[in-house]
């Protein structure tokens, strides 16, 4: 089991009052711009990375800033690889292969001396302090992590190898092959130079040495006796090592400077960096602690196969020491598989920036029985647009998903996605319930199309309506009636089957029928108040006047839509133009 930051716990740092996050091993951070995706990062950085925050840091000026990490997988084995002062210091606070840490900047706090890492004892229930070692402890199991940020520093973040930059610590991983296997030959050339340049070196340039008598001859005019000697110090290895950069070369024209090339280039060349360290990581073992790497926006400035690129390096990191945390504003780096895991950060101005609960979490508690779990999970996490809206429309077919986005453009002249509105597509009407729970448990309004066989089953099932709706059951005896005209079959239970004609077909039917229309609009209107639109002329294609749930009729609407308008493509347009005008309420 590896180790793992699996939560942090975030109060008073700059536009979060007070949020928790679950983590995983990839862990995407969805929001609109302003949303506080950023600081979410940069706070865990600061837990892990020591720093004195500025005043404009504090939600609150008169409250402390804490943040608390639950730190998982912390084995034995784990603890034994340590130094042994460090395992006396860290055990005791390890119960059940778990650590929890806490650091706290007191608004008072003036230098970084003043911010305490307090650490939890499982034993007393209690924070301690500033306990001895903690920090060291702390450091082997969660070394310092890797930030890249957004585009504003990344000439210096990508060309300067300094401990603070991704160079500078992608360079520590990519050059220590390179030292362990040429430490003696680099040395030994420095020692060369050293002999040559250094004030003691045994071996000076016979220009250094006249210069040298030189100056000591007017030295000691002032000062006799005293001789002047030139030394020009040799960097030790390690020295090389942080000194060094990256620079760019096309063709055989000389490198170039990292910030002479446009945005574009530079985040690429950051990426590949990234992607490099992952190749370096899948060929290495593993080591005691997990590497966080935190990274605002990693598609940015990327064509669509870099980003797939990304993704894949991103994911290989998560499985090679590696625990990758990130904001975005792709759907291209949430994959279904890792949809259940993506926080969705929102802000208001009451609760400040806050997650909403994840995919995973919200049907774990919405769906208790495991195979509809995944179901359900599969369902959701592959439309990766439940992720970035602020509310979601359900469907249960395929017509909706192809048609209303379209339509809704001709009407209003705006996408679904301007209005911050997700259309999904479940595997089938029975699904209802279960995702609009899902749904309500990570806080996305939701709302549900439906056809008018829904109301007779699974909206009694769901618990909508009750099977003694007298509107059902009026509705039922004008399918017997219809049956005894020949015009359509039901079952034992009155519902319409297989015979005649299909049982969507019977639903249209039935709803062109005169008695039965008033009692679908009373279902209808009982169906809405419970955030439900019921297809009132049976399903979408009879509103649309399709002549079947084909590709080639729905590029036909298209083409018409387009060319006509919706008022000449559709014989029905205020009805969907009201059930479209709901749906963004």
């Amino acid at each position: 089991m590896a180790i793992l930051l699996d939560s942090v716990e975030i109060s008073n740092f700059r536009s979060v009052s007070s949020c928790a996050l679950p983590l995983s091993t990839y862990t995407p951070i969805i929001g609109y711009n302003n949303s506080g995706k950023s600081n979410s990062i940069t706070a865990i950085q600061w837990l892990l990375r020591r720093s004195l925050l500025a005043k404009a840091d504090f939600h609150s000026a008169a409250l402390p800033i804490e943040v608390v990490g639950t730190i998982t997988g912390v084995t034995a084995a784990h603890v034994a690889e340590m130094p042994p002062p460090q395992q006396r210091q860290i055990t005791p606070y390890i119960a059940g292969e778990t650590l929890k840490v806490k650091r706290t900047q007191p608004p008072t706090a003036s230098k970084a001396g003043e911010i305490t890492l307090s650490v939890w004892d499982p034993t007393t229930l209690s924070w301690n302090a500033n306990p001895t070692g903690i920090d060291n402890a702390l450091g082997a199991l969660l070394p310092e992590p890797i930030r890249i940020g957004a585009m504003e520093n990344a000439a210096e973040d990508a060309a300067k190898s300094k401990t603070t930059t991704t160079i500078g610590k992608l360079l520590a991983e990519f050059i220590a092959p390179v030292r362990a296997a040429h430490a003696v030959e680099l040395s030994g050339f420095l020692q060369e130079i050293s002999r040559r340049v250094s004030a003691d070196g045994d071996m000076r340039f016979a220009e250094l040495v006249t210069i040298e008598n030189q100056i000591t001859v007017k030295v000691n005019d002032l000062f006799p006796g005293i001789g002047a000697k030139l030394h020009f110090p040799v960097p030790e290895l390690e020295d090389l090592v942080k000194g060094g950069t990256l620079r760019l070369q096309e063709g055989t024209n000389s490198p170039r400077d990292f910030g002479s090339y446009g945005h574009g280039t530079q985040r690429s060349v950051q990426m590949a960096l990234v992607r490099h360290l992952a190749e370096v990581r899948r060929g290495a073992g593993p080591g005691l602690g997990t590497t966080l790497l935190l990274i605002d926006e990693p598609e940015l400035y990327l064509h669509p196969f870099a980003v797939e690129q990304i993704r894949a390096a991103l994911k290989s990191l998560g499985r090679t020491g590696y625990q990758v945390i990130f904001s975005t504003h792709s759907a291209q780096l949430v994959p279904a598989s890792d949809a259940q895991f993506a926080l969705l950060m929102r802000k208001d101005a009451a609760r400040g920036t806050y997650a909403r609960s994840r995919l995973r979490d919200a049907i774990q508690r919405a769906v208790p029985n495991s195979v509809h779990q995944m179901e359900q999970l599969f369902t959701l996490g592959n439309s990766s647009q439940v992720l970035f809206a602020d509310r979601v429309l359900l469907t249960e077919g395929k017509t909706e998903l192809r048609l209303l986005p379209a339509i809704y453009e001709a009407i209003a002249g705006r996408s679904l996605g301007q209005e911050r509105c997700a259309l999904v597509a479940q595997s089938g009407v029975n699904d209802t319930r279960k995702s609009t729970e899902i749904l309500a448990a990570m806080d996305v309004p939701c709302k549900a199309i439906v056809d008018l066989d829904y109301a007779f089953s699974g909206a009694v099932r769901d618990g909508y309506l009750v099977a003694t709706d007298p509107d059902i059951s009026a509705l039922k005896l004008e399918l017997a009636s219809l049956a005894a005209a020949g015009r359509v079959s039901v079952g034992p239970n009155g519902l319409p089957q297989g015979g005649v004609v299909t049982s969507a077909q019977a639903f249209v039917l039935l709803a062109q029928h005169i008695g039965a229309q008033p009692h679908i609009v009373s279902l209808h209107s009982k169906l809405l108040a419970q955030n439900i639109w019921l297809w009132q002329l049976g399903d979408i294609e009879a509103h649309l006047g399709l002549a079947e749930k084909s590709e080639r009729e729905w590029a036909r609407f298209n083409v018409d839509l387009n060319t006509r308008g919706l008022h000449a493509a559709c014989p029905h347009p205020a009805s969907i133009q009201q059930m479209l005008a709901w749906a963004i309420m």
